[in-house]
């Protein structure tokens, strides 16, 4: 197997990895009852904590070769990470992991992250890309849909599901800017703990933070391997495979999510997982909306015109 075919492999399995957590995050909300905010802070604190402490030497020199400039960029990167963390989660157990996943990661991220570096990186979108936008939009419009009634479901859930892309697109441009100069392993790992970390310290003040008993917090501690995995293995495709192709690959991750979570179901007939009102539709939604982030994909190899 080459290079390129093996690092696809490592960002599909990155997608599979994410696809389970959401799964996961959904049973830790509905079965075990503990508060999304906890959910969304445990799991990154474990996470960052497992990877930075795999590389500790490397992990000090990312910790002072940052500089001043530096943490105010991881900072702010960190702000976006946590804040999307928290609105992803607490969408999942608003609307489902498999309808979450497919509004956000599977379609409007990397929607997000085109329309980004063309307001801020001054790129034009090519006809391609334009379709392809149009695509997703699409896709997103038919899992939105209520087939019953021929109109938008649109809720607190799904608003925050299209949130969280938005501020997840933006932390992962802003990795992908902080990789080219430090290691992947320690930066992830340092994101993954002061995202968990701000989101604490604004929580304990304000309420947020409900301590779940000692059973609770080990599922907590065990999901925490997800986003640690999950990370690394996107961020890896990066640099080896480019940007583009790594989302597109990583878009399956809502198609995985509707099939882990029909497993789920299958398995385990009381499990208290949140469906889709229309699969079809919804899987329909998911088809289309990835066929805009291929589309989205071609438009970014077209060379752009001066």
């Amino acid at each position: 197997m080459d290079i390129r075919r093996t690092y696809m492999a490592i960002v599909l399995f990155s997608a599979l990895v994410v696809a389970v957590e959401s799964v996961g995050v959904e049973a830790a909300l509905n079965t075990f009852h503990i508060s999304s905010y906890v959910v969304a802070v445990v799991p990154s604190i474990v996470g960052g904590l497992i990877l930075i402490t795999s590389m500790p030497s490397a992990t000090r020199t990312v910790v002072i070769g940052l500089g001043r400039r530096g943490w105010v960029f991881m900072l702010a990167t960190c702000t976006f990470m946590g804040l999307g963390v928290f609105m992803w989660f607490d969408a999942v157990g608003r609307i489902g992991a498999s309808k979450e996943a497919i509004l956000g990661g599977g379609s409007s991220e990397v929607l997000f992250i085109v329309l980004l570096s063309a307001l801020f990186l001054s790129e034009r979108l090519t006809r391609v890309e334009a379709a392809g936008s149009a695509f997703v939009l699409l896709g997103v419009f038919l899992v939105l849909a209520n087939a019953d009634t021929l109109s938008l479901s649109i809720g607190p859930g799904e608003i925050e599901a299209i949130a969280s892309s938005f501020l997840l697109a933006v932390s992962v441009v802003m990795t992908a800017m902080l990789l080219k100069s430090h290691k992947l392993t320690p930066v992830s790992g340092l994101e993954l703990l002061v995202s968990g970390a701000l989101l604490l310290a604004i929580g304990i003040p304000f309420g947020f933070v409900s301590w779940p008993g000692a059973g609770e917090f080990l599922v907590l501690v065990g999901l925490g391997c997800f986003p640690a995995l999950g990370m690394l293995a996107y961020y890896a495709g990066i640099p080896k495979i480019g940007a583009s192709l790594t989302s597109v690959l990583f878009a399956l991750n809502g198609i995985m999510t509707v099939g882990i979570q029909l497993l789920v179901v299958n398995i385990v007939p009381d499990a208290e997982m949140i469906l889709p009102r229309s699969l079809p539709l919804t899987l329909l939604g998911g088809l289309v909306a990835f066929a805009g982030i291929y589309l989205l994909n071609i438009g970014q190899r077209t060379p752009r015109p001066e």
